[in-house]
């Protein structure tokens, strides 16, 4: 029995446009300018701290704990806010149609992702879902999409696995998944690997067994 992998965050819900958006703002109260395309890259990953903590050095003079504190205080409204991404439910309603197991992968608090899923009504929707902390390692690195895999008791060649994000990608395909791609506006820009299959939209995903295939045609 094939399986669909979700993402969350950036793929279900717009949530990355509102962290960038939160972002750049705090910046620029303290005088600094950052664009979406600086820190595109870092979006699907929690395992970056490294990385943010570069970004910023350079940029000016702020730490990620401090961005992180006044982040914090205007998100969460913001990402309540926001509806379900198009082609979710019809994504969602295909797999129960063929008899596919559905599941997520998400860097998202599980607390959370919960209110988010009870509040669009899609609790019961999904077979198997794995958050960041119930594994070693975080996005782009594979754990997490084999761990879903074995929840649903599918072998990962037979997912397919929707991201938004170049670590998404990676960890995705590195686990063995097939991988279909459908950026948020943060992450267009993104050089996803060669050959993933990309779309614009969660309504244009086909689950077919040309889609677990990786076949672009």
């Amino acid at each position: 029995m094939p399986a669909v992998v979700f993402d969350f965050d950036g793929l279900m819900i717009d949530s990355e446009s509102e962290i960038a958006a939160c972002i750049i703002e705090a910046l620029a109260v303290r005088g600094v300018t950052l664009a979406i395309e600086e820190i595109a890259h870092l979006f699907g990953s929690t395992d970056d701290d490294t990385e943010w903590e570069r970004v910023l050095a350079e940029v000016g003079d702020v730490t990620l704990a401090q961005l992180r504190v006044e982040v914090d205080a205007v998100l969460p409204a913001r990402v309540d806010a926001l509806p379900l991404l198009p082609g979710v439910i019809e994504v969602l309603d295909a797999a129960r149609s063929a008899g596919w197991r559905t599941g997520i992968a998400t860097g998202q608090e599980r607390r959370r992702l919960d209110q988010h899923l009870a509040r669009f009504g899609l609790l019961d929707r999904f077979d198997a879902i794995v958050t960041r902390r119930e594994v070693s390692r975080g996005k782009p690195a594979p754990d997490i999409y084999l761990e879903v895999a074995e929840r649903l008791g599918v072998a990962p060649g037979e997912c397919i696995a929707l991201e938004d994000s170049l670590p998404g990608c990676l960890s995705a395909g590195a686990a063995g998944m097939s991988v279909i791609v459908c950026p948020s506006p943060v992450t267009a820009g993104c050089a996803f690997p060669p050959g993933t299959r990309r779309v614009g939209s969660l309504i244009e995903v086909q689950l077919t067994a040309r889609e677990r295939a990786g076949d672009d045609g």
